[in-house]
């Protein structure tokens, strides 16, 4: 068995991305992305267009995919909910761009 020291930090937390605008015409509103956050920071989100599929992207952080996907784009009045009960409301990323990092945490709370 590897001792607990080689491992990564455990925990992931699932999320939904829900849209009251679209700005580019392309997502649509209501619910558009289903993601997960892993304990390290790494970000997986699934966009449920194009149908029948949707598309998957990878992101280093957290903080990444709400720079690329959410913050640009305020007038969409994106809602993002997780499983953990974490809401990030448009307000507050508009206001601080980059909330919310398990990783970042991890390591202010071992200093």
């Amino acid at each position: 068995m590897m001792p607990l020291s080689k491992k990564v930090p455990v925990g992931m937390d699932t999320f939904e991305v829900h849209r009251e605008q679209d700005q580019s015409g392309v997502s649509g509103t209501g619910v558009v992305i289903e993601g997960v956050m892993f304990s390290t920071g790494l970000c997986i989100i699934h966009w449920l267009t194009p149908a029948p599929r949707g598309s998957i992207n990878i992101f280093e952080s957290f903080e990444q995919f709400m720079a690329i996907h959410i913050a640009p784009h305020p007038t969409n009045r994106a809602t993002i909910r997780f499983s953990s009960g974490l809401l990030i409301e448009p307000d507050d990323y508009v206001a601080n761009p980059s909330p919310f990092n398990k990783a970042d945490k991890a390591e202010k709370d071992e200093s």
